[in-house]
């Protein structure tokens, strides 16, 4: 009985998993809106973070996109891209596990062209901990600047 139930949750994380990298999902923290896969951050050997996205706004080159996670991690937010110029800032607005939207639980964040290194590194500071990775920043601005 119990090797069964440990089978079957087996199976549902892996069906979740498959699920999530095949395309999308209800966003975990805004009803009625749905979010694709962008990007899976491997945080070690078994743990990772999935970071699912949706195009909130499209003005010129500009891209807002509202990015969110609940695996390991928990973070949500704006990340606006400029697809035609690659060394414009980029602007987040984060709410970890805040409410999306609240102006209590709102952090800015800009990251000029002189810090990607360093974001990328990991070194960045006023992105340290449980925020997008450069990683995502780069899968968010192949998908979402085509």
């Amino acid at each position: 009985m119990i090797r069964a139930l440990g089978l079957m949750l087996a199976g549902l994380a892996a069906s979740q998993t498959a699920a999530a990298e095949a395309g999308g999902r209800e966003s975990a923290f805004r009803p009625d809106i749905a979010v694709e896969h962008v990007y899976r951050q491997q945080l070690d050997d078994v743990y990772f973070t999935d970071w699912f996205a949706r195009l909130e706004n499209s003005k010129g080159p500009w891209r807002d996109v509202y990015f969110e996670t609940s695996d390991k991690f928990v973070n949500k937010g704006i990340i606006r891209l400029n697809c035609d110029d690659p060394e414009a800032d980029i602007d987040l607005t984060l709410y970890s596990v805040g409410d999306y939207g609240s102006d209590a639980d709102r952090r800015e964040v800009s990251v000029p062209y002189a810090d990607r290194r360093a974001w990328a590194d990991g070194g960045y500071e006023p992105l340290a901990g449980e925020t997008p990775p450069f990683e995502f920043y780069g899968a968010a601005l192949t998908r979402f600047c085509k």
